[in-house]
Parts: structure tokens; C-alpha cells; sequence
């Protein structure tokens, strides 16, 4: 496409006369340092620098134009020899930049998105899963990876940033996918990230305190996540928590014709269960929904499983799939990495050991109380709290580890720049006195240690990690794995009990 009939596309962009543009654009690249020829050079204004500073490296480096912020025109005067453009609203104008270069690709596949502070990538795992046992081609994209059929890759963002994420779409697109579920991120929508996209359904979890050190507050917080749900991203059915205060303030403000709320007890919801029976091996009761009721089976445990699982099931309803075919295959769902991950060394095994990435206050408190039913011995959490991130939550983690496990185990998660004892010191700070937990800096050590210290029938929640597989320590991404430190000191302690 060449570059006079990409801009067309771009709101408020007054097109120079200028050679550049009549030249055919290869690729897009907000990376100054990455630029060759042929690219158009989109320098995005960020929170501690503004890309559109570095357009001359972009030129330089072979970019055919640059398009920048008005900020980093008047920072350094573009010469006449370069092709640069200048417009007010960055983020609208990548956004357009993504779409179009691409193809529209977030208008060719099915979108769903889910949004919410925990239980994102459960909720997207069981959609995808869904769709995938109705035969229909399904890209996921989320905290974990993004993924079809043929290919998984790593992923770096929860929702990537514009460009990147026009470009999955597309080859999702061009691999044959028909829908694309996706994990939508606060900071996604308060950056815009998904503009271009449309979503046939808007899937609202919960809110709970996370990322205060981004958003100013809760309030704030809430803003971002209800943008999904406006009309420049949802077309098509919004599927609500109203078990979540704020999932009820979102469903009040919408058009109720556009909502299926769900429950997991209350029968005035679209999407609700009865005859809950708790077992060691999951959960089983009936499901009422707007296309009818269905027994089922579930292998997953917890409360916030099931509102998981209604929430999942209401968006693969609104998109046409059976409900008895849905509640047949909920059986056989094989579970998330790093979510309620059992991990078992053998079949002597007489502790259970779990592995969770609870890291809010809200989802260690939800851990903790869905693991207690099968643990008959005493349950021993290991968990701590990121560095450089909100440090209000820290003590409420503290306390809500302290009050529901019966052994606390407080250790380092990601300290990143922080000194990790000081982020120790905040989590003491909301353990009462007359609670003396184990205080143990080194992760690997804390957790060898809780699992050495347990007694035939007790349970170790390893919180806060999950399937991450690395620690940051300073600036710096260590290898590290819960999984197999975990199986280390199993394997350990069988030696030690034969």
C-alpha cells in the first residue's frame, strides 16, 4: 500500500507534498531501532519518553516517513528532505495506521473479549476450548500465549500493543481462524491498544484492587475496564458478573437488551446454577441459561471457577453453539498452566501441592477458600508481592494469608528494582501480632522448606507465580519455575520418607 493512500486513512492528517508519498510501505514499526527501508515509522508518545523523538534514527535507519506527535516536531524541527507528519491524537492514528495496513483483520474474525481483574484467562481458555470442540478454527490471545492451530507463541503483553496486535489478528485471519477470544487488559483500553476492533461479545469478570501503581484508583481502574463495553468496541452481546458490585453498576448503565448477566446462585440472573455439589474432583449442579437448563460436571474448583465457567458458557451461547454439546464436553476440560496446577510426583504423594498466579488480595482470598474443602491436613501458603508495583496491597495480602492458611510462608515474588526485604516488611505489616508466620526471603527456599515441613495430608498453595517460569530480580529475568522447585523438594522428601 503505498503511503499517500494509508494516511487517507488517518483522522486530522493533512497529507504533505512530499515524493515519500507515493512510495509503497512495507511493514510499520514503532522501534526506531528496528526500522529498514520501506517501513513507516510510527513514534508513539509513552509515559516516560516520547518515540516520536527518535524519527531522525527512523529516517536514518531507511524508515520512508515518520509520523510523531506535535510535541516531538517542535522538540526537533523535521528538514524538508524528510517525510514527517505530525498529528494530535497518536493513539487514534496508529490504531487507523494497524487496521488498515492490515486489513481490518479484528472485523473479519468473531472477537470475543474478556476483561476483568481475575479470571481472565480461565474464562478465555474455556471459550477457546468451547469453539475448538464445535469444530470452530478459534485464535487465542492472552497472558499466556497466543495460539491456533499450528502455532504457539509466548506472549510478552496480557493484550499487545497496536500494531502487534493488528498483526496477529491478521495471520489469525490468514490461518483460517473464524474467531479470535482475547484477554483485554485495563491498560489495553486506557491506551487504546484495541481500537480498530469490534467484539461480538464483552465478557466483564470482576474488579478487585490490582494496578493502582497505573490507575489513580479504583474508580479510574473501572473507567478503563467499561470501555470494552461502549459502542466503539462492543456490537454485539456484553455477558455481565452481577455477583461483582461493579458488574452490577456496568449492567445498570447498559442497554439491557445488549446484556446477559450471570450468577452463580441468584435466579433473577440470565445465567445461573442450582444444586451445587461440592467434590474433591470438581463440582457438579445444573445450569440455567437463556437457551434453557442442562446438568453438569465441572473438574474445576471454587466459586470464582464457576462465575468462570457461566461467564464462558453465556459467550458461546450468544455465538450460536449447542447447550447440550457445551455442558458434554465441560468434563473434560483439561485446565489452565499455573491456575489451580496440581503438580504430583507420585502416585505415593501424601501432600497436595498447588500452584496458583493469585497475586490481588481478591484472588489469594479466593485461592485459599476454594482450596480448603480438599486439604484435610493444615493448608501452608507460600506467597509474597511484586516490586515496583501498588504497595497498598501488600499488608491486605498479608492478612488475608495470615487469617485463612494455617501456616503463612512469606517470601519474594518479583522484586524487580525494590529491595525485596522492604516488600517483605509491607506484607508483615497486615499480619496481626499473634500470628507468627515463617519469614523466609529466598523463594526457592521457602518453598522447599513448606514442603519438607508438611505432614501426610496437608496442602502447600504455592500463590503468585503461576505459570511464570522466571523471577526479576533488578533489572534482570532469572529462570525460576514454582513447578520445579515444587517437584525438587517432593522428590526430596521422598527420599527422606523411605
Amino acid at each position: 500500500m503505498k503511503l499517500r493512500e494509508l494516511l487517507a486513512t488517518v483522522d486530522g492528517v493533512v497529507l504533505p507534498q512530499h515524493p515519500a508519498m507515493d512510495t509503497q510501505i512495507k511493514n510499520l514499526k514503532t522501534n526506531s531501532h528496528a526500522c529498514v527501508p520501506g517501513d513507516l515509522f510510527i513514534g508513539m508518545p509513552g509515559t516516560r519518553v516520547d518515540g516520536g523523538d527518535f524519527w531522525q534514527s527512523a529516517i536514518a535507519s531507511g524508515a520512508v516517513a515518520a509520523i510523531i506527535s506535535p510535541q516531538a516536531t517542535q522538540k526537533h524541527p523535521p528538514t524538508p528532505e524528510a517525510c514527517v507528519i505530525s498529528t494530535d491524537d497518536m493513539t487514534k492514528a496508529c490504531a487507523q495506521l494497524a487496521a488498515t495496513f492490515y486489513g481490518y483483520p479484528g472485523q473479519k474474525l468473531k472477537l470475543i473479549g474478556v476483561t476483568g481483574t481475575n479470571g481472565k484467562t480461565t474464562t478465555t481458555h474455556l471459550i477457546e476450548y468451547f469453539l475448538n470442540q464445535a469444530n470452530l478454527p478459534t485464535a487465542l490471545m492472552g497472558t499466556l500465549y497466543t495460539r491456533w492451530h499450528g502455532l504457539v507463541q509466548t506472549a510478552v503483553h496480557t493484550t499487545p500493543f497496536t500494531v502487534e496486535l493488528q498483526q496477529q489478528l491478521a495471520t489469525a485471519v490468514d490461518a483460517g481462524n473464524e474467531y479470535g477470544v482475547m484477554e483485554v487488559s485495563s491498560h489495553a483500553l486506557a491506551q487504546g491498544r484495541v481500537m480498530g476492533c469490534q467484539f461480538e461479545v464483552g465478557v466483564f469478570g470482576n474488579l478487585t484492587q490490582d494496578h493502582l501503581d497505573y490507575h489513580r484508583d479504583m474508580e479510574d481502574y473501572f473507567t478503563a475496564k467499561a470501555l470494552l463495553f461502549s459502542p466503539q468496541y462492543l456490537k454485539g452481546r456484553a455477558i455481565i458478573n452481577a455477583d461483582d458490585s461493579y458488574g452490577k453498576r456496568l449492567i445498570a448503565s447498559l442497554n439491557s437488551e445488549k446484556v446477559w448477566s450471570y450468577s452463580v446462585n441468584d435466579s433473577t440472573a440470565d445465567l445461573w446454577m442450582s444444586d451445587l455439589s461440592y467434590e474433591p474432583n470438581g463440582v457438579s449442579g445444573k445450569l440455567h441459561t437463556p437457551k434453557g437448563e442442562v446438568a453438569f460436571r465441572s473438574p474445576l474448583v471454587g466459586q470464582y471457577n464457576l462465575e468462570n465457567l457461566l461467564a464462558a458458557v453465556g459467550s458461546v451461547l450468544h455465538l450460536g453453539l449447542d447447550l447440550q454439546l457445551v455442558a458434554s464436553v465441560i468434563p473434560e476440560f483439561p485446565g489452565v498452566p499455573g491456575r489451580m496446577e496440581r503438580v504430583q510426583t507420585s502416585p505415593e504423594q501424601d501432600i497436595s501441592v498447588i500452584v496458583d498466579y493469585a497475586h490481588t488480595p481478591d484472588s489469594l482470598e479466593n485461592l485459599l477458600k476454594a482450596s480448603r474443602p480438599f486439604i484435610p491436613g493444615k493448608m501452608i501458603c507460600v506467597f509474597g508481592c511484586g516490586g515496583d508495583r501498588d504497595r497498598t496491597k501488600r499488608p491486605k495480602m498479608g492478612r488475608i494469608g495470615a487469617e485463612l492458611a494455617d501456616i503463612a510462608v512469606v517470601t519474594s515474588d518479583n522484586p524487580r528494582t525494590e529491595n525485596p526485604e522492604r516488600i517483605l516488611q509491607d506484607i508483615l505489616e497486615g499480619i496481626p501480632e499473634t500470628v507468627k508466620p515463617l519469614v523466609i526471603c529466598d523463594r526457592a527456599t521457602a518453598i522447599r522448606t513448606a514442603i519438607l515441613q508438611a505432614q501426610p495430608g496437608d496442602g502447600i498453595l504455592l500463590a503468585g507465580k503461576g505459570h511464570e517460569d522466571y523471577q526479576i530480580l533488578g533489572t534482570e529475568k532469572i529462570h525460576f519455575d514454582d513447578r520445579e522447585h515444587a517437584r525438587e523438594a517432593l522428590e526430596e522428601r521422598m527420599k527422606i520418607n523411605r
